[in-house]
């Protein structure tokens, strides 16, 4: 696993954090396996109780009132979520006008712009290249 600090955050922050990742995955009105696969690998992340985790699954798919959802978070789990809702977006290697909304009012609610976004998009897809790179020296 890539070194991550998502489960040095409190118990309650990372539940608000996986919860706004659920609502990523249905904003756009459908769950892809390839995003379900990345919520299940955040969501191990998260070193919730196996019960809080099953609260989460069963969730997604329910509309959040996200302003209310971000106002209660604190902006260092905001960021990382940001970090995140990024990464799930492109999984499907596109990205709808309803999640590039979401993208847009997370990063405003961080303190960060556009920009933000459009730079950590930019990381997402070096990313993917990155991993690509794995795969042809396996040839695979």
């Amino acid at each position: 696993m890539l070194h991550d600090i998502i489960h040095e955050l409190e118990p309650a922050e990372r539940f608000l954090y996986a919860k706004l990742l659920a609502h990523l995955a249905s904003v756009d009105n459908s769950i892809s396996k390839v995003e379900m696969a990345f919520f299940e690998q955040r969501l191990g992340a998260t070193l919730l109780s196996p019960e809080r985790k099953q609260q989460l699954r069963e969730g997604m798919g329910q509309t959040i009132d996200l302003g209310a959802h971000l106002k209660i978070m604190k902006p260092r789990t905001i960021k990382l979520a940001l970090r995140d809702i990024c990464l799930m977006t492109m999984v499907d290697r596109e990205i709808v006008a309803s999640e590039r909304a979401v993208l847009l009012q997370v990063a405003t609610a961080a303190g960060l712009t556009s920009q933000h976004v459009d730079q950590l998009l930019e990381w997402v897809v070096k990313g993917f290249h990155w991993m690509q790179n794995g795969y042809n020296v396996l040839n695979i």
